[in-house]
């Protein structure tokens, strides 16, 4: 009910201040225009209504918020005032930065002798307007500041405000990062392209990487000097935020100087396979993938170096050295993943016009063939380096033995690399399977197409190029099975289990059961604990699995033994008069076996156990979403191939 309250308080609150404030903007901007009033009544009209609306509720319900929070610590420390002190901020400041930008960009492109209206932003503004805007949305956003810095020094309760900042800080570090990578990008391609000689479309982009740089260069650094030394605190620096965000950019910025890269030789390879073209208009042609590529290329050093830096500095503690691991496989299976994907797209559009060439008989070399040939040879040499150097080290490190391979090959990341490949690849086959029967069967049936020879081997090599990537990840996941089967079954023999049963009933035969299906190799004993405690040779079992009556009341021989036994304890939450399970009551025994078995299976593997869950409403919700979006992404894929595959 409370939250509900809060929301319905903040979120009028929200809207209302936004509704002053820019009927305040649209005042002050027709009281200074300086015209006939004739000519601003509709203007004048519309910011005196929106201000006469809006104080009087914008009023009411923040003096509602206030006094409540006032009032009480837990209100004051409530997550919903937190998002909306830092929602207002970000409303009132972003205008700021925004009319600055304009401001600046008209000023540039005024001294280059250019239209201010060709600016990024603003074009059509004027500078009294962009001072009117930065000054009142600057002195809202100073009473906000001085609200929320009051709630800090109130020492808010929970994580609500300092998870709220750290969301606002790295918000606000991406907009300016994107700001001053736009504006490199911007000069990039002006010295690219000022070889053509001074004129309109050089200077324009120098004039707008200039603002974008101006403005950006200085927001982002001090956000980012901001972030860097909140990281004093253990909670920022290991917060998951941090880690999306840096995987974040890594990724954006090595996927977009793949993909301009790829636009850069795609260019110089058509020039030279012949094409036509001046240096000059070479370099202005290539002037927008070039400049993209340097920009966000900055961006994947700079990120991609703190990103590896962090990684290492985690402690060498087993758990946390397992998380590095898996920090560092997600990073090189994903540049496995985009440089195998380029690679394929390369060979795939490399065949083509090769095929081609092969049966023309009069060797036709045109502009089409010229411009295939040159996207394949870019794509190949884009992808082919990046994913030989990042699969090298993964496919080594699943062929170690030990622990270290073991983790390698069981990690969810690799596991899920691997599918992807083969889901991809099987639809591909299927697919282009398809494509491949179709020509061959109208043939069959007395209506062959009029290029059956070149259709068919156009087919025959996209069906080619998915089998041997079906094949390939197919055999690596054969192997990573067979060996973690050989490691595994060690394991399993070096972990005795011991289980303590009554001499009645079928606990010790279903228990038994469940292991010899989970881990055949593991060593199992089984003890009647109504003849006492285990002797010195059972003691020495790893884990012990025993039912939830026996450790309810146990005889005090075997609470004495249970008390000095040094591995671990299962307890299966059996049936006993008096007591009652939270978790697992009333289920049946073979399933508890079977749970009991597989608790021990991970034991013997080094794996953690995992705490029991409960399926809410919200996880079955959680769930349906995630089941629509993976339908859609198939339906997006499938749609791929059937381009690849012809269909299209």
């Amino acid at each position: 009910m409370q939250t509900v309250r809060r929301l319905y308080q903040y979120g009028v609150a929200l809207v209302s201040l936004e509704t002053v404030l820019w009927g305040a903007i649209g005042l002050a901007r027709s009281i200074l225009a300086g015209q006939e009033i004739g000519g601003q009544v509709s203007r004048l009209a519309g910011a005196l209504s929106l201000i006469l609306v809006g104080v009087p509720v914008f009023l009411l319900h923040w003096w509602l918020a206030q006094r409540a929070a006032l009032k009480d610590k837990e209100e004051r420390s409530s997550r919903v005032r937190a998002v909306f002190l830092y929602a207002a901020l970000a409303a009132t400041l972003v205008p700021v930065v925004q009319n600055l930008l304009a401001l600046l960009d008209r000023l540039l492109l005024q001294a280059f002798g250019l239209s201010p209206q060709q600016a990024f932003f603003g074009g059509n503004q004027s500078l009294g307007d962009n001072l009117i805007a930065m000054l009142l949305n600057g002195l809202f956003a100073a009473y906000l500041f001085t609200v929320a810095r009051s709630d800090w020094k109130a020492s808010p309760q929970g994580e609500a405000f300092p998870e709220t900042r750290r969301l606002y800080r790295y918000l606000w570090m991406l907009y300016g990062l994107a700001l001053l990578v736009s504006g490199v990008q911007q000069l990039v391609r002006f010295l690219l392209t000022t070889w053509e000689g001074v004129g309109t479309s050089p200077n324009l982009a120098l004039a707008n990487g200039l603002a974008l740089v101006l403005v950006g260069a200085p927001l982002w650094v001090f956000v980012w000097q901001r972030i860097q030394v909140s990281l004093s605190d253990a909670d920022e620096a290991n917060s998951m935020l941090r880690l999306v965000v840096l995987y974040l950019l890594t990724f954006v910025g090595v996927g977009t100087v793949l993909g301009a890269a790829g636009g850069t030789l795609y260019v110089l390879l058509r020039y030279l396979l012949g094409e036509r073209m001046q240096v000059v208009a070479l370099l202005g042609e290539m002037s927008v993938p070039l400049s993209v590529a340097v920009a966000f290329g900055g961006l994947w050093a700079y990120y991609g170096r703190i990103l590896g830096m962090e990684i290492v500095a985690l402690p060498d503690d087993t758990e946390t050295g397992q998380r590095a691991a898996g920090l560092r496989r997600l990073y090189l299976y994903v540049l496995a993943l985009l440089g195998l994907g380029a690679t394929f797209i390369g060979l795939q559009q490399l065949l083509e016009p090769v095929i081609d060439l092969l049966l023309s008989r009069s060797g036709v070399w045109g502009s089409a063939l010229r411009d295939t040939l040159a996207g394949g040879l870019a794509a190949l040499a884009v992808g082919a380096p990046l994913w030989a150097f990042t699969w090298r080290p993964l496919l080594h490190e699943a062929s170690l033995d030990g622990e270290p391979g073991d983790h390698a090959r069981r990690s969810v990341v690799r596991l899920v690399y691997l599918y992807f490949v083969l889901f991809a690849a099987v639809l591909g086959v299927m697919f282009s399977a398809g494509a491949l029967l179709f020509p061959l069967l109208q043939a069959v049936l007395g209506d062959p197409p009029p290029n059956l020879l070149s259709e068919s081997l156009q087919m025959l090599k996209v069906l080619v190029l998915f089998a041997l990537l079906l094949v390939y990840h197919g055999l690596a996941l054969r192997q990573d099975r067979r060996l973690s089967v050989r490691s595994l079954a060690r394991r399993h023999a070096m972990f005795p289990v011991l289980v303590l049963a009554p001499e009645e009933g079928d606990f010790a035969t279903q228990v038994v059961a469940a292991l010899e299906r989970e881990a055949k190799a593991m060593p199992v004993a089984v003890h009647a604990y109504t003849l006492g405690a285990p002797d010195e040779s059972l003691s020495a079992a790893r884990a012990v699995i025993l039912p939830a009556e026996l450790a309810a009341r146990p005889s005090e021989a075997l609470r004495l033994w249970l008390q000095g036994y040094d591995g671990t304890r299962l307890v299966v939450p059996t049936p006993a008069p008096g007591w009652h399970w939270v978790f697992g009551s009333g289920r049946p025994l073979p399933s508890l076996a079977k749970q009991a078995a597989r608790m021990a299976r991970h034991l013997a593997e080094g794996e953690p156990l995992a705490a029991p869950r409960e399926t809410t409403a919200w996880t079955v919700v959680l769930y349906i979403l995630g089941g629509l979006l993976g339908f859609v992404i198939l339906i997006n894929l499938i749609r791929i191939l059937l381009t690849i595959g012809g269909f299209d």
